[in-house]
């Protein structure tokens, strides 16, 4: 898959091509293609998330106090925040999905 696209809609392009399919694949097909899912990775990156939203909010917003800052960064690192930019960037024209999870969203 060219990956060109999504590269030019977040504007950064990857060196590890194959580190991005592997970000981009579903438990579903990871299973049928018995390769790797990424679900390893989804967990590296969160932490990777909640730390660069978490040193932002503390270096920008230093009125606050930390009960404010963790209901900040909660509401900026929350399903539907992600949803709406993966939504935005058409990534799920980009995920690797097995035919299971594909019939699914069919119907």
């Amino acid at each position: 898959m060219n990956f060109e696209k999504l590269e030019q809609s977040i504007g950064y392009t990857f060196n590890n091509k194959a580190l991005l399919k592997q970000a981009l694949t579903h438990t579903s097909y990871a299973y049928e293609k018995n390769i790797e899912s990424n679900e390893k990775l989804e967990f590296l990156g969160d932490s990777i998330l909640e730390y660069i939203s978490s040193k932002y909010i503390y270096t920008h917003y230093q009125n606050l106090r930390e009960g404010e800052m963790t209901k900040v960064r909660a509401e900026v690192v929350c399903e539907q925040s992600l949803y709406n930019v993966a939504k935005k960037h058409n990534f799920s024209d980009f995920i690797f999905v097995g035919k299971s999870e594909a019939n699914n969203k069919r119907k």
